[in-house]
């Protein structure tokens, strides 16, 4: 195995375990990061925005110790300190990502990266501009959080889901703008910290893009015990500010207006495509966006020497071998470890001439989850997966207490599957169908009474 200079931009998950790996397996690699090792994940994503969850949820539970005979007075949240502990856990996780590069013989060059050519990239960074030259460039960028159209970010009063996971205050009135996965997330934290955020969406329900409306209706009745308010057909026509500049209210269509001491914006995330403009990118930037790739996620556009740039995670718009090589873009942390663990294996084999390794397609199964609300004597916690498809009639099974299970059945065949408390081995169940793809009796799985007798039907 011959060795290779390869440079990895971005150090999330995609880019460290891609680097890491290449390390590993002999080649010279160098990581060039703009920011922080970790990326949004490690930085301003999951776990940034567990700990405070799980902050919310301790105070919850202190607040409810008096039924156990604990009487706690004084309770107060120190919001600075609190934003201080947060930082010390990135920091110490960060810190353990630079040691893995370190002793894989990775070098770490800090700054912001363009294209000089295809394989030499310009770093300005603190200590001004450099030149990196490689044999082969991996880009593993990520994703930055879409601005409101027509109302940028200020991380004052209107804050991007980044700037909710560094709070300065949690004010009285709190306006989340998205009904989606971010915006459900984004309330969640509030309300475990005891606000009351008001969602407004312009869909019909909660998490349009994934659940039916039945669906949705049992998630969003747990939110608003919680203490979120929705506002769904709605559209934002416009942040009111006082005569202070300080946001004071959120328009909608319509003429209602919702008081506002602070908006979150958390209409989903975009490919970070702008430094690299050579690149091939989808015609649609939003649908799904990103810098094209093949199954290898080997990149083209001008100049590009074919099997030379290669982008991963979730910059990388690239064919679904699960769903017939529909081209998808993937925003999450599984999809970025095994983009970039596909990605390193078809990088070394396309220099060794392994013609079969270097274009051998990527296998991965569409997965989604979340977990809110789990403090240890909430009434009610979330904790559901997805596996698959969206395509299909729906079949709905469970009445939520705690279980329910949701089956996406095209042409008689389930392609898709969700389930809410399970089991770790019913979640692995539930991801064994979405892979298997097995046929079923619709009439059967509706007439189910419960999420196990359904799961039961695919044993």
């Amino acid at each position: 195995m011959s060795t290779k200079r390869v440079t990895v931009i971005g150090a999330g998950p995609a880019g460290y375990v891609c680097a890491i790996r290449l390390a590993q397996l002999g080649q010279q690699v160098t990581v060039i990061e703009r920011e922080n090792l970790g990326g949004t994940c490690l930085n301003v994503g999951c776990i940034p925005s567990k700990a405070l969850i799980a902050a919310g949820s301790l105070v919850d539970k202190i607040s409810k110790a008096s039924a156990m005979g604990i009487t706690v007075e004084g309770v107060n949240v120190d919001v600075e300190e609190l934003v201080s502990w947060k930082a010390a856990i990135v920091k110490r996780l960060t810190g353990g990502i630079g040691t893995l590069l370190e002793k894989n013989g990775v070098q770490v060059v800090y700054g912001a990266a363009k294209f000089k050519s295809a394989t030499a990239v310009e770093v300005t960074g603190e200590a001004g501009t450099q030149v990196v030259e490689a044999d082969d460039v991996v880009i593993a960028t990520g994703s930055t959080p879409i601005e409101l159209p027509g109302f940028g970010f200020d991380e004052g009063d209107v804050w991007s889901s980044t700037g909710a996971l560094k709070p300065d205050r949690v004010p009285d009135h709190i306006v989340v703008i998205g009904g989606g996965y971010i915006g459900l997330e984004a309330a969640a934290a509030f309300a475990a910290r005891g606000a009351k955020p008001a969602v407004v969406m312009m869909e019909p329900h909660v998490m349009a893009r994934l659940w039916t409306p039945t669906i949705a209706a049992h998630y969003e009745a747990l939110y608003e015990s919680k203490g979120c308010v929705f506002h769904k057909n709605a559209k934002v026509s416009a942040i009111a500010r006082g005569e202070d500049g300080r946001v004071k209210s959120v328009e909608l269509e319509g003429g209602a207006s919702l008081p506002a001491d602070l908006v979150v914006g958390g209409v989903g995330a975009g490919a970070v495509t702008a430094p690299f403009d050579a690149l091939d990118t989808t015609p649609d930037a939003r649908n799904p966006g990103g810098i094209l790739v093949d199954a290898t996620f080997a990149a083209s556009g001008v100049n590009v020497e074919p099997k030379s740039v290669y982008a991963i995670g979730d910059v990388a718009a690239f064919p679904l071998a699960f769903d017939k090589n529909q081209t998808v873009r993937m925003e999450h942390v599984a999809h970025a470890r095994a983009s970039a663990a596909h990605c390193a294996r078809c990088v070394l084999a396309a220099d060794d001439d392994d013609a079969q390794t270097a274009n051998a397609p990527y296998q991965y199964t569409p997965y989604f989850y979340s977990r809110v609300f789990e403090q240890a004597d909430s009434t009610r916690k979330v904790a559901w997966v997805f596996y698959g498809l969206q395509r299909g009639e729906v079949v709905c099974v469970g009445d939520f207490a705690p279980k329910l299970a949701a089956f996406w059945v095209d042409e008689g065949v389930c392609v898709g599957a969700m389930l809410e408390s399970g089991t770790p081995d019913e979640v692995k169940a539930v991801q064994a169908i979405a892979e298997g793809r097995p046929s079923v009796d619709v009439e059967k799985l509706r007439a189910c009474a419960t999420a196990e007798a359904a799961l039961s039907l695919f044993a």
